[in-house]
C-alpha cells in the first residue's frame, strides 16, 4: 500500500482493475510521468545520451527515406506523412531520445527537478547523436545504390535531389516557421503517446499528428538531417561542402524549440500539470534523494 501511494501511476493502475479499464493516464499521472522522465533523461549519461540520440537519427531517417519512397511512387504527401511516422513510433515504442521530442523536458526545468544546465546538456548532445545517425544513414543509403549513382540517378534519386534543393531555398524565416508549426504536432503526439497505456494506441497517437506535419509541409530538423545529405550526395556535392544544410537545418531547430515550448506553456492541461509538478517539486526532490 506504502509503494502504491509513492507512486501514482502505479495507484491509477490498480484502481482501473477493480472500476475497469482506462486507456489513458490521468492529468495527474500524466504529469508525474513526464516528471520522471525529465529525471531520467537529465540524469542519462553523456554516452547513453548519445548512443540513443544516434538511434533516434536512424529511426527518423528510416521514416524520411519510406517517404521519399512512397512519393516517387506517387502515393502522394498523405501517405508519405504516414510511413514516415514509422520513425517517431520507433522512438517511442523502442525507445531513444529525439531532440524535438525532448524540448518537452522544459517542464522540469520550469519546476525547478533538475537545472537548465541538465537540460540543454541533453538537447546537445542528443542533437548531436541524432545529427550523426542521420547523416551516417544518409551515407549509408547513397551507397547501396539504391538511388542510382553519380551520372546515372533512379527516379528516387532525382526526387531526393530536388527534396533537398527546395529545402535549401526556403529562407530562414519560412523554415523557422514551418518548423514551429512542426514540433507543435510533434510535441502533441509525444504527450498523447504517453498518456496511452498500451503500444496500439501509442502507434495511433503518434501516425496522425506527423502524417499532418509532413502533408502540410512543414519542417522537422532530424527528418532534414537525411533528406538534406541524401539529395546533396545524389546531387554529387562532396561532403565537405554538405555544411549547406545548417542553413536549413539551424533555423528549423530553432523553429522546432519555439514551437514545442509554445504548445507546452498555452495549453491549459499542460498550464495544469506544470502547476501541479511546481505544488509538489520539493517533495519530488525529497524522494529523489532518498531512493538515489
Amino acid at each position: 500500500m506504502a509503494e502504491l501511494e509513492k507512486d501514482p501511476v502505479r495507484a491509477g493502475h490498480a484502481a482501473e482493475s477493480q472500476s475497469g479499464y482506462d486507456p489513458k493516464l490521468s492529468l495527474k499521472e500524466l504529469a508525474e510521468t513526464i516528471s520522471s522522465l525529465g529525471r531520467k533523461k537529465a540524469n542519462t549519461r553523456l554516452w547513453q545520451l548519445f548512443l540513443l540520440g544516434f538511434l533516434a537519427g536512424i529511426y527518423i531517417s528510416i521514416g524520411g527515406h519510406a517517404f521519399l519512397v512512397t512519393l516517387e511512387q506517387g502515393m502522394g504527401k498523405v501517405v508519405g506523412g504516414a510511413v514516415f511516422s514509422l520513425g517517431l513510433v520507433l522512438v517511442v515504442v523502442a525507445g531513444a531520445e529525439l531532440f524535438t521530442g525532448n524540448i518537452i523536458m522544459i517542464v522540469g526545468a520550469i519546476t525547478h527537478l533538475y537545472s537548465v544546465q541538465k537540460l540543454l546538456r541533453n538537447w546537445l548532445i542528443v542533437y548531436a547523436g541524432n545529427l550523426v545517425g542521420a547523416y551516417l544513414f544518409a551515407i549509408v543509403i547513397w551507397k547501396s545504390g539504391l538511388m542510382g549513382g553519380e551520372g546515372g540517378l533512379n527516379n528516387l534519386g532525382s526526387l531526393a535531389e530536388r527534396v533537398a534543393d527546395a529545402k535549401l531555398g526556403l529562407g530562414m524565416g519560412a523554415c523557422v516557421v514551418r518548423g514551429i508549426l512542426c514540433n507543435i504536432l510533434v510535441l502533441l503526439a509525444i504527450i498523447m503517446a504517453t498518456m496511452a497505456k498500451d503500444i496500439t494506441s501509442k502507434i495511433l497517437c503518434c501516425v496522425f499528428p506527423i502524417m499532418v506535419f509532413v502533408a502540410c509541409g512543414f519542417e522537422h530538423c532530424v527528418a532534414n538531417m537525411y533528406l538534406i545529405p541524401v539529395g546533396l550526395f545524389a546531387k554529387g556535392v562532396p561532403f565537405w561542402r554538405h555544411g549547406i544544410m545548417f542553413g536549413n537545418i539551424l533555423p528549423v531547430s530553432l523553429g522546432n524549440i519555439i514551437g514545442g515550448i509554445f504548445i507546452l506553456v498555452i495549453h491549459p492541461n499542460r498550464i495544469r500539470q506544470i502547476m501541479h509538478l511546481w505544488t509538489r517539486k520539493d517533495i519530488i526532490r525529497q524522494e529523489v534523494r532518498r531512493d538515489g
